[in-house]
């Protein structure tokens, strides 16, 4: 087959250590080129590839069929509309926008343009999870508990990311949980929700077929290794799925694969920019019921 030309737009920590290398490893895509805010920062990790380094996202756009976008999510949901007018299939990062207005620009764009896209919710494109929601889908749970948690903001290259202080966990890691919970028992319609001074989220979840469960999420738990892990309970008995448990680079190998199909149909694929919307809602609705509305 014929590599699918993608252009990355960034190059910061996550695009060096992942969308790169994996766009680069083939064979189903090639890095085209690269582009950054920051010139000096593409022009690097481009030589690194042996690729351009490109001036403009214009120009980006001309040397690629397809767009790997790796910034802030206020500069992604920009960046993204641009991209889907100009026919280019996107792997998109979480979460979607800021806010749900730039979720709803980027979701609108991406299906009124035809063109395939892939959210790198990380954990989809695992083995382990993927055989967990096949069984889940299949399994009568009653509840469910779930928990991301991470020491990434207490050092390491993400802790000093200027949205991620910001924001917090719940926009960072909080679509990588919430998705995982929602696709396992069914889809979340009401939250309550609490916070620690520290920032340890912990979430009340009710989903539409009368399943409860309850998430905890946190980038400041001094905890090693990290742990993404769900569970379900019911009659039956109970599932679950650890959602580290295969490597990166089978799981970006997959996501690779997953992403050049997608660019070839235009089709929908279960992280798309329409999935992605989807856990914007879910986002607002935490954020909501943590400022007690």
């Amino acid at each position: 087959m014929t590599p699918l030309a993608v252009g990355l737009a960034g190059a910061g920590p996550w695009a060096r250590t992942v969308h790169a290398p994996m766009l680069a490893a083939g064979p189903e895509t090639r890095l085209a080129a690269v582009w950054s805010r920051t010139e000096e920062s593409a022009r690097s990790l481009a030589a690194e590839h042996e690729v351009p380094a490109v001036a403009s996202f214009d120009a980006l756009l001309e040397t690629c069929d397809a767009v790997a976008i790796a910034v802030p999510p206020d500069a992604q949901a920009e960046l993204a509309v641009r991209a889907a007018a100009a026919g280019k299939a996107l792997l998109l990062e979480k979460p979607l926008a800021l806010d749900l207005a730039g979720a709803e620009r980027v979701a609108t764009a991406v299906a009124a343009a035809g063109v395939g896209s892939v959210m790198v919710l990380t954990y989809r494109f695992a083995p382990a999870v993927r055989a967990f929601l096949a069984d889940a889908s299949g399994f009568s749970a009653t509840g469910g508990r779930a928990c991301f948690l991470s020491g990434a903001f207490l050092g390491g290259p993400f802790a000093g990311s200027a949205w991620r202080v910001e924001h917090g966990a719940l926009l960072d890691v909080g679509p990588h949980i919430l998705d995982l919970v929602d696709a396992a028992l069914g889809p979340i319609v009401a939250m309550r929700a609490h916070e620690s001074t520290d920032g340890w989220i912990g979430i009340l979840a009710d989903h539409l077929d009368g399943a409860v469960s309850e998430i905890s999420i946190s980038c400041r738990a001094a905890i090693t290794p990290s742990r993404t892990e769900v569970e379900l309970f019911g009659a039956a008995g109970s599932l679950s799925v650890d959602g580290r448990a295969d490597g990166r680079d089978v799981i970006f190998a997959t996501l690779r694969a997953d992403f050049a199909a997608a660019a070839a149909s235009g089709g929908p694929h279960p992280c798309d920019a329409a999935r992605g919307l989807h856990l914007q809602r879910l986002l607002t609705m935490a954020a909501e019921a943590l400022a007690g509305r």
